[in-house]
């Protein structure tokens, strides 16, 4: 008797089959209803952003160019005469650009004011700093503006020796690519200075070093040749005073 009242006929079935599915299809409206509105919060969130971020490549992409377009513009202008246009080019791109064309602008700009003589060596030497004062500029950038200051100190006839050893021992003592050329350039001052004994301390350093090529190499050493060969006249000549 109790299975018999258990059993459903096949249309009872299917009025709790409906049923069921009906109380699930509710269930399941209720649950959107509240959750509905996040979901659509955060599909939207994903489209800005992902579409914030093609924009912003787009953007910066589309900047870069135009960047360098003005760069090879200004270059363009240098070279066909109208200098001064193109080195407000440059200059204007070195001092506004948030990318690495602005060192590159840079750089062109300083060889601009260093063609135009000595008088313009201390603007050259003020454009190199402010890349060697930049926290943002690469390392490379860096080292290569430091470099080129040295350079046009020792020509504009700089005195100040010692401030100048000081950068370049901070770059010789890291032992690293750029560790031989500060070396030689050391050494240059210490020749400048008369002393002869420590430039020739420099160009051992470098001749010590492992990486150095064969050709820096023959030419420190004929370097040190050169002074050894000097030096006993320069002996002979004291002591015959």
């Amino acid at each position: 008797m109790a299975d018999q009242k258990d059993e459903k006929t096949p249309l009872e079935a299917e009025i709790l089959r409906e049923v069921a599915e009906e109380i699930k299809e509710e269930q399941f409206k209720q649950l959107w209803k509240k959750i509905g509105p996040y979901v659509f919060g955060l599909i939207i969130a994903a489209l800005v952003i992902t579409g914030g971020i093609e924009f912003y490549r787009y953007d910066q992409e589309k900047r870069a160019l135009a960047e360098f377009e003005q760069i090879r513009t200004a270059l363009n202008l240098i070279e066909t005469g109208d200098a001064e246009s193109g080195a407000d080019i440059l200059k204007s791109i070195s001092e506004t650009s948030t990318r690495g064309y602005r060192y590159l602008a840079a750089f062109h700009y300083t060889d601009y004011l260093i063609g135009q003589g000595k008088e313009k060596y201390p603007q050259a030497i003020e454009m190199l700093n402010t890349v060697i004062n930049d926290k943002n500029a690469p390392l490379p950038f860096k080292n290569m503006a430091l470099f080129d200051k040295i350079i046009l100190r020792i020509e504009n006839g700089d005195q100040d020796f010692a401030g100048m050893e000081k950068e370049l021992d901070q770059l010789a003592a890291k032992s690293n690519a750029w560790t031989p050329l500060a070396l030689e350039i050391a050494a240059e001052l210490a020749l400048r200075q008369g002393d002869v004994e420590k430039a020739k301390s420099r160009w051992q350093q470098i001749l010590g070093m492992s990486g150095v090529s064969e050709a820096k190499r023959l030419q420190v050493s004929e370097y040190i040749s050169f002074v050894n060969e000097t030096m006993p006249a320069n002996k002979d000549q004291k002591t015959e005073k």
